[in-house]
């Protein structure tokens, strides 16, 4: 089961890295997910013995299920801090990279001096617990993982307290799941050190182990998991407003499109045509929103005194002050257009942006731009709009009556 929620988690984490592969969030979760897979898989009893009988080499699967847990264990931590404060992150993080290569060093040399006579995928630590080199191996790999369990428990709780309920939610899943690897960590001390003092543990270990390490990888995957999940719903229940907007936008983007084609990233098949069914919405009300932007900043400054009146004659209809600035804008965009397809204005050049990174999107208060460009372009066929255009096309711009 635990194997399966963290391939799960492991897909949908490398689906969104692929989709934005900068951001250092998503690289961390993937990096849990993929070190929790590892750890699981490579200490499933099947599994193990298959990785043994391949390498020949006795419980070889032991140092790649540890090495993977601690790798799991240090992605949590940066992802912690990282969410944090970048800057701290990426100061502190090296100190924990050389502490991790240190404790892998050991316990690859205690591996190799071990020299185990035959594989034990179920009682390892109760058959080879009471050797010295494995007592080393054991107690490196337990010091780092109960540093790094404690160290992420410190800081969940500390940003918790400032988080939002949906993030506390996923955060309480992180912190049990490490809760449960302090538990882990805390088990094997205890069943080495009785295993060193000759005393027999009064409870079954590999059942206890297997117990505590499902519970903490369910809990640290399927917390990833339920933030994809909340995206997602949050993504279907804002579709039919954003779909709107893009459709809203229509009017004032190919007024723009056909005056300033070059906005254009990619040029679409059909750009006369209103789309209604439209597939990755928020990249595209992001996309369009940058062309409109463009488009506008090519036309030059627009002229004041056509917005004025456009924007005085609305407001004495009873127009809000919001609708009546978009009946401003409108009539001094569409004035501008005019005047650029009578060659009075020189257009500016304009290079498209790049297609933005999903992080990028998420950044911006996509929605407020969209809104405000939104009445703009409804405003485009209002009457009142019509007619100031119609006063000030062919009139000569501001600047060039202020000419002698």
């Amino acid at each position: 089961m635990a194997a399966v929620v963290a391939a799960v988690a492991l897909i949908v984490k490398l689906w969104a890295l692929h989709r934005d592969p900068g951001n250092r969030t998503i690289l961390a979760k993937a990096g849990i997910c993929l070190g929790c897979g590892i750890a699981v898989t490579a200490g499933w009893a099947p599994v193990h013995s298959l990785i043994d009988r391949v390498s020949g080499v006795a419980n070889l699967a032991k140092p790649i299920e540890h090495g993977s847990a601690l790798i799991a264990a240090t992605a949590i931590q940066f992802l912690f801090l990282h969410l944090g404060d970048p800057e701290k992150a990426r100061r502190l993080m090296p100190r924990r990279l050389v502490f991790l290569g240190a404790v892998l060093a050991v316990m690859i040399a205690m591996f190799h001096a071990a020299d185990f006579p035959e594989s034990e995928p179920l009682h390892f630590a109760e058959r080879y617990g009471d050797m010295p080199q494995v007592s080393i191996y054991m107690l490196a790999f337990l010091l780092y993982l109960g540093v790094t369990v404690v160290d992420i428990l410190r800081m969940s709780l500390g940003y918790a307290r400032y988080a939002g309920t949906r993030l506390k939610i996923i955060m309480g899943l992180l912190s049990a799941g490490a809760a449960f690897g302090a538990a882990f960590v805390a088990h094997k001390a205890l069943f080495l050190g009785l295993k060193l003092a000759d005393l027999a543990p009064p409870w079954p270990e590999p059942v206890v182990t297997q117990t505590l390490v499902t519970f903490s990888v369910v809990l640290i995957c399927s917390s990833f998991v339920l933030a994809t999940l909340w995206k997602a719903v949050d993504g279907v229940r804002a579709w039919p407003r954003r779909s709107a907007m893009y459709r809203d936008l229509h009017a004032l983007w190919y007024l723009l499109y056909q005056a300033v084609p070059d906005i254009v990233l990619v040029t679409p098949r059909r750009p006369k045509r209103d789309p209604w069914w439209v597939f990755g919405v928020e990249q595209r009300l992001y996309r369009r929103c940058v062309e409109i932007g463009d488009g506008i900043q090519a036309l030059g400054p627009q002229d004041a005194q056509v917005r004025t009146v456009a924007s005085g004659r609305a407001a004495e209809l009873g127009w809000d002050q919001a609708r009546a600035a978009a009946a401003g804008e409108a009539a001094a965009i569409l004035v501008a257009v005019r005047r650029l397809e009578q060659g009075r204005v020189v257009r500016r050049e304009v290079e498209p942006d790049l297609e933005p990174q999903p992080a990028k999107v998420a950044r911006v208060d996509v929605e407020a731009d969209a809104r405000r460009l939104a009445l703009i372009s409804i405003s485009l066929s209002e009457p009142l709009v019509r007619e100031t255009v119609a006063r000030f096309a062919s009139e000569p711009a501001s600047g060039e009556r202020a000419r002698p």
